[in-house]
């Protein structure tokens, strides 16, 4: 986009602002979701927000007041830029199975961005997300200045309160955090500042850590697979507490998973993708996810199918919009099928001979690689 619009008007600067590095400005400046744009002309102080759907050059050249031909030129090179695209058009199959996971930045928020996954990762995983469970509440829980609203201390707690019975036991310093801002709530719910420093007086400084999957170089890229992955640990996490305890009912535990991405995910496009499917019942949701206590293990485990169908449904809808993006015509049925997870070569057994899926196999699969 910004090479679109320099080839019109070389002279409007672009810069990007990281609201992890810079999380006063943001608050500062409304800033609760990526991506968010503004813009600002010359010698003001008067930021104009550009939305969500209309983030394109054309808009951006309105919005700074520049005339019709301008924006015509700028439309006409982004097309020229697209009809380059269709020369060249590969899905490469992967030799590893491949994962996907949320990603947002300030100016560019692509919900997944795939990574190379080993086949086995349960310390890894888990590493990683503890590493962004921590992240997280260091940058998306406080989002505005002052204390959480009602609804977002009611996400907040449900959220806690189910990590709590479903995260495995080895995950230590992660339940000694979420113990510790339970028993101090109100604390830990008044302010960014509050929440932190009964942290650093509770909980030991670790060294530095980083994440070790979906980086792609970019240490900060981790942050979202973790988070997904602390997602999918929760879910099987579901199953394995119900087995010894009185069952958390399916429905509460996608019900804590949706308020939390209403509340606190901060990439507004994916958060709004999930909620339509969520709220809309995708996968029949509505149905294989129970408001009751369920009683059988077979129940249970429609938890963590219905998140990785929903996963996969994400992987396959963005993969097109990449390919519209860069215009090329829609995926077809075999591109398709190398954006869903786990593949082939990964899980031989969870297909079947006509490409549909083995619940039983995928769960296992599921199950082997968060357990």
């Amino acid at each position: 986009m910004a090479k679109e619009i320099h080839a019109v008007h070389p002279n409007i600067e672009f810069h990007a602002i990281s609201c992890v590095a810079h999380h006063d400005i943001c608050k500062e400046q409304g800033i609760r979701s990526f991506p968010t744009v503004k813009v600002l002309k010359e010698d003001s102080y008067d930021f104009k927000e550009i939305k969500l759907g209309e983030v394109d050059a054309e808009h951006i050249l309105r919005a700074l007041g520049f005339s019709n031909d301008s924006v015509e030129k700028a439309k006409k090179d982004a097309s020229k830029k697209a009809k380059v695209h269709e020369v060249a058009r590969v899905i490469p199959f992967r030799l590893h199975d491949v994962h996907d996971a949320w990603s947002g930045k300030i100016i560019i928020c692509s919900c997944f961005t795939s990574f190379y996954f080993f086949l086995f990762c349960t310390d890894i995983c888990r590493e990683d997300a503890a590493l962004s469970f921590e992240f997280a509440l260091k940058t998306g829980i406080h989002m505005s200045n002052g204390p959480l609203s009602p609804n977002e201390e009611t996400a907040f707690r449900d959220w806690l309160e189910l990590l709590s019975k479903t995260l495995p036991i080895q995950m230590k310093r992660t339940h000694d955090i979420i113990n510790l801002l339970l028993e101090n709530f109100s604390k830990a719910a008044e302010s960014q500042s509050k929440m932190d420093y009964l942290i650093s007086q509770n909980i030991p400084v670790e060294p530095k850590r980083e994440w070790r999957t979906c980086t792609y170089g970019d240490n900060q890229m981790g942050y979202t697979c973790g988070l997904w992955q602390l997602f999918h640990i929760m879910t099987i996490g579901v199953v394995e507490y119900n087995q010894h305890n009185a069952a958390i009912p399916t429905r509460h535990a996608s019900e804590a998973i949706r308020n939390y991405v209403e509340h606190f995910f901060q990439c507004e496009v994916c958060r709004l993708n999930f909620l339509d499917m969520y709220d809309n019942c995708a996968f029949d949701g509505c149905h294989r996810l129970s408001a009751q206590p369920a009683t059988t293990e077979r129940e249970w485990r429609e938890l963590p199918l219905w998140l990785w169908e929903t996963h996969n449904d994400v992987n396959v809808r963005l993969m097109g919009e990449r390919m519209k993006q860069n215009g090329q015509v829609e995926p077809n049925s075999w591109e398709s099928q190398q954006a869903r997870w786990p593949s082939l070569v990964a899980c031989p057994n969870c297909w079947r001979e006509d490409r549909s899926w083995e619940d039983e196999r995928v769960f296992e699969h599921l199950h082997r690689l968060y357990w």
